[in-house]
């Protein structure tokens, strides 16, 4: 081939491959000890072509340098491949992780509780937005109790994004508990100048959940 061509092609098998590995959860070094291996292999075939055939040096060291470089870009463009693809499997099981770890749970037709668990970042304070306002939304949900109770600490930029969870969802007419909030996130709410009117807040989420229960019981 033509090395232009060569290299097309060698991309491509490099993709496949790496795809191959990737979803059969196959160790890089497979591949690189099977490219070393036809390397060798077909280095052999190459020397003994270019003494059957009484090649010139300069044809020898034409051929085996197209040789090397085509090799050189298989190796490259699998390792690349792998990596790229390696790394999106590793960050869509994260998600699916972090998703698993922000369940809304349906307590009663009309009361949900979000538990949460352990630190949040922007990138979990984002699925959060998601499970509440879908989950919200699919329940037909009158309440949704957020617990903070096991939430050492947010940063400023997840606060902020926790009360536009809180926003989004008092526009699809679910109002909002928060319980269990400790007092260094009160105070970078504070700090923030974040509005709390017309939210309910309870030290522990056995008193959210009563108080959502009465209320609904009130209404009836």
């Amino acid at each position: 081939m033509e090395k232009d061509v060569a290299i097309d092609t060698i991309k491509k098998w490099g993709e496949n491959i790496a795809d191959l590995l990737v979803n059969h959860g196959l160790p890089l070094n497979l591949a690189l000890e099977e490219i070393s291996f036809y390397r060798n292999e077909i280095g052999e075939i190459i020397k003994e072509k270019g003494e059957d055939n009484q090649f010139s040096l300069d044809t020898f060291h034409s051929i085996t340098s197209h040789f090397n470089t085509v090799v050189d870009d298989a190796i490259q463009w699998v390792s690349k491949s792998y990596v790229k693809g390696y790394t999106e499997k590793i960050n869509h099981a994260k998600y699916a992780i972090d998703e698993l770890s922000i369940p809304v749970v349906r307590m009663t037709e009309e009361i949900g509780i979000l538990p949460l668990v352990g630190d949040l970042d922007t990138k979990r304070a984002q699925i959060l937005m998601e499970n509440a306002l879908d989950k919200g939304k699919k329940y037909k949900l009158k309440w949704l109790i957020f617990d903070l109770s096991a939430v050492p600490i947010i940063d400023t930029m997840v606060a902020d994004q926790l009360f536009k969870v809180i926003a989004a969802l008092k526009l699809l007419g679910i109002n909002v508990i928060i319980s269990g909030m400790r007092a260094e996130i009160a105070q970078i709410m504070v700090r923030l100048g974040i509005e709390v009117k017309g939210i309910k807040s309870f030290s522990s989420l056995h008193q959210a959940v009563d108080y959502a229960n009465s209320f609904t019981e009130s209404l009836r």
